[in-house]
């Protein structure tokens, strides 16, 4: 009898340590995939938003057209709204001879 109680206290602590051991690992496992779980989320994070400041900066082409039509339009609207400018006073000497100092041919432009 005494035989019986030490092979059933032995298989006790037998799957104690195998239960105890079963939980560690289970433990174990799951800090790793909590662990693998945030780095994903981290590159899938950093992915998501590399893409999207790409697209940001893609306008598209029909709004960079439309754009430059505009910019076309008020640039003639501000033309035809500027007013008239006349021409500046041109200043003549009393007395000042008529002729050209240099010849027109050999005036430098």
């Amino acid at each position: 009898m005494k035989l019986r109680r030490l092979i059933q206290a032995g298989a006790v602590i037998q799957l104690t340590r195998y239960a105890l051991r079963r939980r560690q690992e289970a433990r174990r496992r799951q800090r790793r995939q909590t662990a693998l779980n945030l780095v994903v989320l981290a590159a899938g994070g950093a992915a998501a938003w590399w893409f999207i400041s790409q697209r940001r900066e893609a306008t598209p082409a029909w709004v960079l057209k439309k754009q430059r039509k505009e910019e076309r339009r008020t640039a003639a609207r501000h033309e035809r709204e500027r007013p008239a400018v006349r021409p500046g006073g041109v200043h003549v000497e009393e007395g000042a001879e008529t002729e050209l100092k240099v010849p027109v041919g050999e005036q430098i432009e």
